[in-house]
């Protein structure tokens, strides 16, 4: 993680919080104190879960009066999907339990750290209101110092409170979707679509200045209807074919570096286009496309920052596309196809355990490589090399087309492909090749057949050599 990112973070665990906080130098190790007010006024008290660098804060803000304030910035592991800030009421119920954690919790910064709890970090903090000789007095503090009863009190408080978000008011909330996948040519057009449907702007990176390689994730993820995830492609980052059309406000980051944030007003949403060439194979069928998002974004109108957010899409609605046919299955698409896959797919060393089947060649690092192709199937060892010609073994193509055909057949697979002759012969070296009968073909076209003197007809085949 660079420097960009950890400022990033930490600006975000300062402006997350919709509660009352004075970060002080017992909470975090700082000379500095922070107030920041975002939910209300009076008696009460806080929970803000810190989930580290690579996760968002949650937090829980309630008072005394009743009212209660959840944010959510990390739901990718929940039901709930998106993000957000709400408002609700609690019962009468609740309302006693939120009476007895403030009492013990003013009682507790009294007392000072009881250590009864397990240190963790990075630790939930706490924070309280309390009434003290007429004055509200504020103080913070990590949940693990806490006594046992209290820390545990708390907590089974907090996980409950999610059953009021059906009915809360959300004062800010940020879902994303895929809106739609279509095929386009040789590639794939994927729409995601932010939603605000809240009543404050709400603001982010421009997806393609989004950092992968910093956590930020726009992870689209298809499975076959009822099936697991069949593919997972991380768009953050990638260009947007629909540049052009979004308008943004151009920042420089604290490394220096040039970004767009764009903002999605009140009850309205945004689309980001993408043209995506898939890494793998598709089968036709019915596919069901959800998103998995991770990126900083900000409520202006409300706080400074929502923080690192991450959160996924509405899994029981997801966006539902039939594909009528495989990818890839035109020549174009598998020459394609294969020449993106052999750049990615590591070389082999003899005896490397082969992580990708496929037919691989063997080459030198003179740039010079073997005729023929050979058959390597995942979780088996990388055969033996004449070091004298070969250095390594180089992924080239698809096992799912065959290299070797016979006359008659239909070619599999477009390229130069020659004659050869199995020989049975003792003390054969291998079979023959004749290079006179070398030809291009091109899928769906049929290998003919060839008279030789002195080769039965049952020992002759074609081999492909090259794309």
């Amino acid at each position: 993680m660079n420097l960009d990112r950890l400022i990033r973070k930490f600006h975000a665990l300062f402006v997350l919080t919709p509660i009352l906080i004075m970060l002080n130098q017992d909470v975090f190790g700082m000379n500095a104190t922070t107030a920041i007010n975002l939910g209300g006024t009076g008696e009460g008290f806080g929970i803000v879960q810190v989930g580290g660098h690579d996760y968002g804060e949650n937090s829980l803000g309630v008072w005394l009066s009743g009212n209660i304030r959840i944010g959510l910035s990390d739901t990718i592991s929940d039901d709930f999907s998106g993000i957000g800030i709400f408002d609700a009421r609690l019962s009468p119920d609740d309302m006693k339990i939120a009476k007895e954690i403030h009492s013990k919790l003013c009682k507790a910064v009294e007392s000072g750290p009881a250590h009864e709890v397990r240190v963790v970090e990075p630790s939930p903090i706490y924070d309280v209101d309390c009434i003290k000789d007429g004055k509200l007095i504020n103080k913070s503090a990590k949940m693990y110092e806490l006594p046992q009863e209290l820390f545990n009190l708390i907590h089974r408080f907090n996980s409950s409170m999610t059953r009021y978000l059906p009915e809360a008011r959300p004062v800010v909330k940020l879902d994303a979707r895929i809106a739609g996948v279509k095929r386009e040519k040789e590639n794939f057009r994927v729409s995601i679509e932010f939603r605000n449907r809240g009543p404050y702007a709400i603001s982010f990176r421009r997806p393609d200045d989004l950092e992968p390689d910093q956590g930020d994730r726009l992870n689209v993820q298809g499975s076959l209807a009822g099936g697991d995830v069949f593919l997972d492609a991380n768009l953050a980052g990638m260009p947007l074919l629909n540049e052009s059309e979004i308008s943004g406000r151009p920042i420089i980051t604290p490394m220096g570096k040039h970004v767009i944030y764009v903002t999605v007003a009140p009850y309205s949403s945004m689309n980001f286009e993408y043209n995506v060439s898939p890494k793998i194979k598709i089968p036709h069928g019915a596919y069901s496309f959800n998103l998995v998002a991770a990126l900083d974004a900000s409520a202006p109108d409300v706080a400074p920052s929502l923080g690192f957010v991450d959160f996924h899409s509405d899994y029981k609605n997801p966006c539902r596309v039939t594909f009528d046919r495989d990818y890839p299955s035109t020549p174009q698409e598998w020459k394609e196809f294969e020449a993106r896959k052999a750049k990615e797919v590591s070389f082999l060393m003899p005896g490397a355990t082969v992580a990708e089947s496929g037919y691989y060649r063997a080459a030198s690092i003179a740039g010079t490589r073997d005729q023929f192709v050979r058959k390597f199937e995942q979780g088996t060892a990388a055969p033996d090399l004449d070091f004298q010609r070969w250095d390594r073994w180089e992924w080239e193509a698809d096992l799912a087309r065959a290299t070797v055909c016979k006359s008659g057949e239909t070619c599999p697979r477009e390229g130069r492909w020659i004659l050869r002759a199995k020989d049975y012969s003792y003390g054969s070296k291998g079979d023959l090749t004749y290079p006179q009968y070398q030809q291009r073909f091109r899928m769906g076209e049929q290998f003919p057949a060839r008279d030789l003197a002195n080769v039965e007809a049952s020992r002759l085949f074609w081999e492909w050599l090259s794309a």
